[in-house]
């Protein structure tokens, strides 16, 4: 009976040393894990990055060009820079790439911008505008610009068009279908399911709420997104017209001249695209390759040209808040809006009713601050939140400070309210 304590005790104290490993353990695991990732970033710190005297910038942009980035975890980015881990949902920011082609234009060492674009996602005719007129000032300055690739989608054909030479794989595939609008009707399912929506709609064109009380788009719909499509469409033909020296007219939106073009060519996409000038020349990889060797010559391990991509040319460019100290000057504050608007406080990437007014009100009461832009990249959202931003807009205005709006690829609804 005397051994009962006893061994109830070294039961514990053997279960408390075994908890007592586990936790120095798991502690040491968190350590080397935080250090691995921090030795991870410095290894790609930008003075590691080696640009040659002769190079070409080669603008591969991964993922969605955004005006501003989704927020995430600081940790969870260390540790898929350090583990070199995809994003699944990457995005690229607009005023990253604007300002990292113009510095290019006045780097020496910089020669040739190629344009490598076969990861860039969506963009918008407003982001694409932007770059394209930074790829003009870079030819401005004498330099050459070579556009390359498998294929190219609508939007990055845009950006192709500004290239001076449009290089396309001899198997590869280029084909301009316009702007469209698909929308998913679902009223027949709700009616199934014994589903009775209750929605509250003001004004004939106001079409968001259609899919649930409705099968097809209605007649008001049409109208509109034809007219907002069309505008766009018409736009970006006489963009590339402009650029690529042809007729607006040799855009083939009648599928007879198409197929008609296509039998011309055998059949095949990447002819037809030479046949009808979209591009200069159908090249392999190996002979775009050459070609570009002969302009800025071999890199170091004498396989590929001279060349540094975007993100690590990038990187070594310095922020603008260490270029100058503005902290005693007059401001232009400039205030993000992008994506749907939504009730609250938000992260980066949607708009809060709250916390985009707080925003507003920050600028409001910073005697600096003299005037605010206010950038706006909505589909809309919340009418509750946007009212509470307009607000602040407003309380800004008679406290005698300029707003201007500033629209991107979206200011509908409640994005145009607060505009």
């Amino acid at each position: 009976m005397n051994d009962k304590p006893s061994i109830i005790k070294r039961i514990a104290t053997s279960i408390w040393q075994l908890i007592n490993v586990s936790r120095k353990v798991i502690l040491n695991l968190i350590f080397f894990t935080l250090l691995f990732v921090f030795v991870g970033a410095s290894m790609s710190d930008k003075s590691l990055v080696k640009i040659p005297s002769e190079t070409a910038l080669v603008l591969n942009l991964y993922g969605d060009v955004v005006e501003q980035k989704q927020e995430i975890d600081p940790m969870d980015a260390l540790m898929s820079e350090a583990l070199n881990n995809q994003d699944e949902n990457p995005e690229v920011l607009l005023t990253d790439i604007v300002g990292t082609i113009k510095h290019a234009a006045t780097d020496a060492r910089i020669k040739v911008l190629v344009l490598k674009l076969q990861h860039m996602n969506r963009a918008g005719l407003t982001k694409l505008k932007d770059i394209a007129n930074a790829i003009e000032t870079f030819k401005q300055t004498g330099k050459e610009v070579i556009a390359i690739g498998d294929q190219f989608t609508q939007d990055q054909y845009y950006l192709a068009s500004y290239a001076d030479k449009i290089w396309l794989d001899p198997k590869g595939w280029l084909l301009l279908d316009g702007y469209g609008r698909y929308q998913l009707y679902f009223k027949s399912a709700l009616e199934k399911l014994s589903i009775t929506p209750h929605i509250f709609r003001v004004g004939t064109y106001k079409s968001a709420v259609e899919p649930y009380i409705r099968n097809d788009m209605s007649p008001a719909a049409k109208e509109a997104n034809q007219q907002w499509l069309s505008d766009l469409w018409s736009q970006y033909k006489k963009d590339v017209a402009l650029q690529r020296d042809f007729s607006i007219e040799n855009f083939d939106e009648n599928a007879d001249k198409l197929v008609a073009k296509l039998k011309l060519a055998n059949g095949n996409i990447a002819e037809y695209a030479l046949n009808n000038q979209w591009v200069d020349a159908l090249k392999t990889r190996e002979q775009m390759q050459s070609a570009i060797i002969e302009l800025v010559g071999k890199d170091a391990s004498h396989k590929s040209f001279n060349q540094v991509n975007y993100s690590d040319y990038f990187s070594t460019l310095s922020p603008a808040s260490k270029l100058t100290n503005i902290n005693d000057k007059d401001k232009v504050a400039v205030i993000v809006a992008k994506g749907v608007i939504l009730n609250g406080i938000q992260k980066a990437g949607s708009i809060g009713g709250d916390s985009t007014a707080k925003l507003l009100r920050r600028a409001r009461n910073n005697k600096q601050v003299k005037a605010v832009v206010l950038r706006v990249d909505s589909p809309g959202g919340s009418a509750y939140a946007s009212e509470i931003i307009r607000q602040e807009v407003e309380l800004l205005k008679k406290a005698g400070k300029t707003v201007i709006a500033s629209m991107g690829t979206y200011a509908a609804s409640g994005g145009y309210w607060i505009s």
